[in-house]
């Protein structure tokens, strides 16, 4: 899976067990582990997850708790990064969200 390079800590430490895509349909498969990676094209990665849970949420009904999964202290934190990563925040999306952990790194 690719990450942001500013997730990569996030991830190693354990703070950031949770991602949310803008996918049509799930990339990825409860049970299945993941290499993680910061460059698309890069044969190199920084850790391996294992797929936990899988299912879709629409942003509105997004809480603090999901922002913490998502390494961030707050809504107001995860929402100015949301924006950085896809240009615009729309609590009306539905994503798909991937919790994880990590088993090796």
């Amino acid at each position: 899976m690719l990450f942001k390079e500013v997730h990569k800590e996030m991830i190693l430490n354990g703070t950031k067990t949770a991602t949310r895509r803008v996918w049509k349909k799930p990339m990825v498969k409860i049970g299945n582990t993941y290499k993680c990676k910061t460059q698309m094209l890069s044969k190199e990665f920084f850790a391996v997850i294992r797929v936990k849970s899988l299912y879709q949420q629409g942003l509105y009904f997004m809480t603090d708790k999901d922002a913490k999964k998502e390494g961030y202290k707050n809504m107001e934190e995860f929402v100015k990064i949301w924006e950085e990563i896809n240009g615009e925040w729309n609590s009306n999306l539905k994503v798909w969200v991937v919790e994880f952990e990590v088993i090796k790194q």
